[in-house]
């Protein structure tokens, strides 16, 4: 194969930090050349680009748990690329590799930092799932319920966000380890018919139409066992009052908040905490950087034994890529949502 393509290397820019919601006026196109690599360093062919909401946060001032976007550089993204340079052994030129890019054509990217840089094996599974049910979505799905959960059988569960990238995966793992009822909240009547067909929840609550309370009451009559939360605010609030004695919930996100800042404010409910001695965990992926193939092994079982069902929305074209970031907190198509941007070389 060749080692580029093209000399033009195409790039979306942060143009200034968004306020309020991310909109497409807060990136500016760019062009510049392809990228030389130093010591250690891997050129990449970025070929897909991952969306995800914490992806906001990264544009603050903060960063959150990563440093911050700066204005003028592009926009950093998981992503799927082929390698046309490498500087570092690890990795040869052909090799198809997740983790850490940017939108651009052309990426540098190390095989050091908080998620390694994974060389992909060959596969009979699209190559588009490293970013989904075998990437960030799927992997945090898998130990936010195994390990942060302890989901087992007889549970009942509840997710939010349940039709997006890690909450539709949450379920079908929760099903998986023998869970009793998994109940997934969405808002409206489609996505919430979603669940139960496509993704094979047990029920469902559409939050923009029923009274959340209610139907809490009506389909968890003893409590929640565990709460994959994935939205936060007034929804965390209402959950912890629902939960059983000694239930587990555990923070994945807090969509709600639209991640325009680090500092949100928590729930109101807090000492149920301490009344019905309830545990709550974070999950952030770094933390299991070790055990990722552990993950990914046990997901893709699951997968061909036919009881997780793995849903993607992916959109062609290097030119839609700020208009999709929006989307996550506007409204989008259940399942990882990605862009294409090329083919591999063969």
């Amino acid at each position: 194969m060749s080692t580029t393509t093209t000399t033009v290397n195409r790039q979306w820019l942060l143009a200034r930090r968004p306020v309020g919601g991310v909109t497409t006026d807060d990136f500016r196109y760019a062009e510049a050349d392809v990228p030389v690599p130093g010591e250690g360093d891997v050129l990449v062919r970025t070929l897909y680009f991952g969306y995800d909401a914490s992806q906001r946060i990264w544009l603050t001032d903060d960063g959150g748990y990563m440093p911050p976007i700066q204005v003028g550089e592009p926009m950093r993204t998981m992503g799927i690329g082929q390698v046309v340079a490498s500087r570092d052994a690890g990795y040869a030129v052909g090799d198809l590799v997740e983790g850490f890019m940017s939108w651009q054509d052309y990426a540098l990217v190390r095989g050091d930092g908080p998620m390694p840089l994974r060389a992909l094996p060959p596969a009979e599974y699209p190559l588009s799932w490293n970013l989904g049910v075998f990437g960030v979505g799927g992997l945090t799905a898998y130990f936010g319920v195994t390990d942060g959960l302890k989901v087992r059988p007889g549970d009942t569960v509840v997710i939010s966000a349940a039709t997006g990238a890690t909450g539709h995966l949450a379920g079908g793992i929760a099903k998986a380890l023998g869970a009793k009822r998994v109940i997934g909240i969405a808002g409206g009547p489609e996505k919430c018919r979603w669940i139960v067909e496509q993704a094979g929840y047990d029920a469902a609550i559409d939050y923009k139409n029923d009274k959340l309370d209610e139907r809490l009451r009506e389909l968890c009559p003893d409590g929640v066992d565990a709460y994959f939360d994935n939205v936060g605010g007034d929804m965390l609030d209402a959950l912890l009052l629902h939960m059983a004695p000694q239930g587990r919930v555990l923070i994945c996100g807090a969509m709600s908040s639209g991640y325009t800042d680090v500092k949100l404010q928590g729930p109101t409910n807090y000492m149920r905490i301490c009344t019905h001695q309830l545990t709550v965990r974070g999950i952030l992926l770094f933390f299991y950087a070790d055990r990722l193939a552990e993950g990914a092994a046990q997901l893709g079982a699951w997968i061909r034994e036919g009881r997780l069902w793995v849903a993607e929305n992916i959109v062609e074209g290097f030119e839609h890529a700020p208009a999709l970031l929006p989307t996550m907190f506007t409204g989008k198509q259940p399942g990882k949502l990605l862009l294409k941007v090329a083919d591999p070389e063969r």
